[in-house]
């Protein structure tokens, strides 16, 4: 039995505990609903890198997002940034809303990410560069994530959205 395909031009997708915006996603109908058809353990990792870089400050659903995809306990996350485990349940708390940490701090967590990711050296000189001055605690936005070149349907270990939020 073949499956039915379609391209879709935006998708919202709110697995991850904030909106996400992807475009140009491959969809694929499984029993009567459309879902993406994409790797979602790449999309992970590249909605992490999009952090690292997104333009105004990062919200507590997205801190919790970032703290478990690196697979850290409360306490864990709150050692590797010398704060508080209350801390990170506060920023946490905060939901869809800016965490208001230091500036420090939350450039201490995006640098992390792009440490494990493992870039250049010259490329994290950049991203630090970029990073220097605290950002605006301007209105939240959607991360967005053109999906069409970027994501491949996984061969191996692909999940539906229901199962990547269960």
């Amino acid at each position: 039995m073949k499956l039915e395909r379609k391209r879709q031009g935006v998708f919202i997708d709110r697995g991850f505990g904030f909106p996400v915006e992807l475009r140009n996603v491959p969809m694929v109908l499984v029993r009567g609903s459309w879902t993406p058809d994409i790797d979602l353990d790449r999309l992970e990792q590249l909605l992490l890198h999009a952090l690292v870089f997104k333009p105004c400050r990062l919200t507590g659903d997205e801190v919790r997002f970032i703290r478990t995809s690196l697979a850290l306990t409360l306490q864990q996350f709150a050692a590797r940034f010398n704060v508080s485990h209350p801390a990170v349940m506060k920023w946490e708390r905060r939901g869809t809303r800016a965490t208001a940490m230091d500036w420090a701090t939350e450039k201490d967590i995006r640098l992390e990410l792009l440490h494990r990711a493992h870039v250049k050296p010259a490329s994290f000189v950049d991203a630090y560069g970029s990073l220097a001055t605290a950002m605006p605690p301007g209105p939240q936005q959607l991360t967005a994530l053109e999906v069409g070149t970027t994501l491949k349907p996984s061969a191996g270990r692909r999940r539906t959205n229901a199962a990547a939020r269960g």
